[in-house]
């Protein structure tokens, strides 16, 4: 069943705050995109016939990336002690979205997060510059906000 919405809005872009821990205390507002997501393995075991006859669980495996703007970029390679996004070393990244209609909190965090790459690529005419960089986290999960207030 689908989720009533408070007065007709759904959770969007303008609700999302990230936090660095280990990294800054101010949120990074530079970040234009975000992806993650946690995969099972799971795979069918066969038997006599055609069908599976149970099925098996293997690795998890995260991912997750952040598109940010050079300013944000900078911001970070400023922090880090030689001058790169890899420098930083290990990092939380928590995700917060934030419903002003029905006051609701939720929040992931994407643990253990290193940068194994930095970089820019620019074009004539960009108005803003942006590049995707892969975080590599070691595990995600849900965060309880409770504990955060």
């Amino acid at each position: 069943m689908a989720a009533i919405l408070i007065n007709g809005r759904a959770y969007d872009w303008s609700m999302i705050e990230f936090s660095f821990s280990n990294i800054v205390g101010e949120p990074i507002t530079g970040i234009t995109a975000v992806n993650w997501k946690k995969t099972t393995n799971i795979v069918s075991n066969y038997g006599v016939g055609q069908n599976p006859i149970s099925r098996g669980k293997g690795n998890i495996t995260y991912e997750g990336s952040v598109t940010m703007d050079y300013t944000a970029q900078t911001t970070l390679q400023r922090l880090s002690p030689d001058g790169t996004l890899e420098g930083l070393g290990e990092f939380d990244l928590i995700i917060t979205y934030n419903h002003p209609d029905s006051g609701k909190t939720i929040s992931n965090a994407l643990y253990k997060c290193i940068f194994s790459e930095d970089g820019m690529s620019a074009s004539q005419d960009d108005v803003n510059l942006t590049q995707e960089f892969n975080l590599n986290p070691a595990f995600i999960e849900p965060v309880d906000t409770s504990s955060l207030i």
